[in-house]
């Protein structure tokens, strides 16, 4: 310093000033280098302090951030110089970290066995002697604080001290605010590939094409309101031939409906391999989901049972929306329900079961409530009079066009009205 005041003529305590602010500025470049060099949150929070016991010549020192835990408000991450000084822990409230928070200044202790403002124990009043502590803030946002403990040479805290500590807080808050930044876009980033992985795989789950049947021309349609759904229809063959048809809802929305709608077709792939009637696929799969399910969940459903050699179908229904039959002699629509409670939320119910004679030109329509409850700008529900006058005016249509119809309908009706709900529909057509 001396050769450098005889060549720059700068008064002493200048030049001491001045070579403060240069290892101030280094310190902080040397902090922002090494905290920007690791996305882990850790491992930023260890380099804050190791910078912090460098650079205020401290024995050891402490980070504590606040968070959400109503339990454990603070989160601690404490990084030691010496190997044979002990770790302490402040509680909030009634200690120095406590103090800090709730006035949101800094606290410089010279010998906090001489200081009567905290409860101490005898412990701690012979091991810590001086001590400074200072609040981490981004903006207006008291994010935790950030401690030193014993200064080397059995000094006390300066304020030059806390002017430093003070400066590494500020640099700290932003940096652990714009690490809290990157790791919420990376956990959305990571959220949005999980459901896009998991689209894809409610996708796989769902039939790939209708199938072709000698007597009945099926058509479905699926849409769901987000990236995974609840809404779920599937198609049963024995001999290879079409002969069951199931459209199930589970309650609620997203991931947790998603799963519940995998875990119905893994059910209903297993009972439909007996020769059972749709009553007594019902049943068993009620009695499967009663064990399983949450008590909050269900899962509405109807099971259609085809026999072509017959002409006829028969059907049984767990709380769903009653289906649509047209009747093509008689040009008429009716709603066909089979009263009972949804699956997964009584383990003893009795299933009904009704019987449909069908003939030449008639259509069987099953949907979701996400058809009858669309609601429109003025809260008005699609409902059922729509549904059957939509049915009706198409029903000279094939199975695939009176679905596309129904469909349309309910986007003409919704507007610019975001839909909320899932959408299944399939439709049944009598061939000739």
């Amino acid at each position: 310093m001396d050769v450098l005041m005889e060549e720059t003529n700068l008064p002493r305590d200048e030049l001491h000033r001045l070579k403060i602010a240069v290892e101030e500025l280094s310190i902080l470049n040397d902090l922002a280098v090494a905290a920007g060099s690791t996305l882990e949150e850790e491992k930023m929070l260890d380099i804050i302090v190791h910078k912090s016991i460098k650079a205020l010549h401290a024995e050891q020192g402490a980070i504590q951030l606040i968070t959400e835990q109503a339990d454990s408000p603070l989160r601690t991450l404490i990084r030691e110089l010496d190997s044979s000084s002990r770790i302490l822990d402040y509680k909030v409230g009634i200690n120095i970290t406590g103090w800090v928070l709730k006035y949101q200044k800094p606290l410089v202790i010279a010998d906090l066995a001489t200081d009567t403002r905290f409860l101490t124990t005898e412990q701690e009043r012979s091991e810590i002697h001086s001590l400074l502590c200072v609040p981490i803030r981004h903006r207006d946002q008291l994010l935790g604080v950030l401690m030193v403990v014993n200064r080397k040479g059995s000094e006390a805290f300066s304020e030059d001290d806390q002017r430093l500590l003070s400066i590494i807080a500020s640099q700290s808050g932003q940096l652990i605010h714009n690490m809290k930044l990157q790791q919420s876009e990376l956990e959305e980033r990571r959220l949005k590939q999980e459901l896009e992985l998991a689209h894809k795989i409610q996708q796989k789950l769902l039939p790939k094409e209708d199938p072709t049947c000698r007597l009945f021309e099926v058509a479905a349609c699926y849409e769901p309101a987000e990236a995974v759904a609840g809404d779920y229809y599937d198609y049963f063959y024995r001999d290879e031939q079409l002969s069951g048809i199931v459209i199930a809802d589970v309650s609620g929305h997203g991931t947790s409906a998603a799963m519940v709608m995998t875990l119905v077709k893994g059910i209903l792939c297993s009972v439909t391999q007996k020769n059972q009637s749709p009553a007594q696929i019902l049943t068993e799969v009620n009695a499967i989901l009663c064990k399983i399910l949450p008590r909050q969940m269900f899962v509405t459903m109807i099971f259609i049972q085809l026999d072509p050699s017959h002409k006829r179908l028969r059907f049984a229904s767990a709380g769903h929306t009653p289906l649509v039959f047209y009747q093509n002699q008689s040009n008429s629509c009716q709603m066909m329900e089979c009263r009972a409670t949804a699956l997964g939320l009584k383990s003893e119910v009795q299933y009904e079961e009704k019987e449909l004679a069908v003939a030449s030109g008639d259509f069987i329509f099953a949907y979701t409530d996400g058809v009858t409850e669309a609601a429109d700008a003025e809260h008005q529900l699609f409902g059922e009079e729509r549904l059957i006058h939509s049915v009706c005016a198409s029903c000279a249509e094939s199975a695939s066009d009176i679905i596309c119809r129904v469909r349309q309908d309910v986007r003409d009706f919704l507007g610019h009205t975001l839909h909320e709900d899932d959408i299944a529909m399939i439709g049944i057509k009598i061939k000739p």
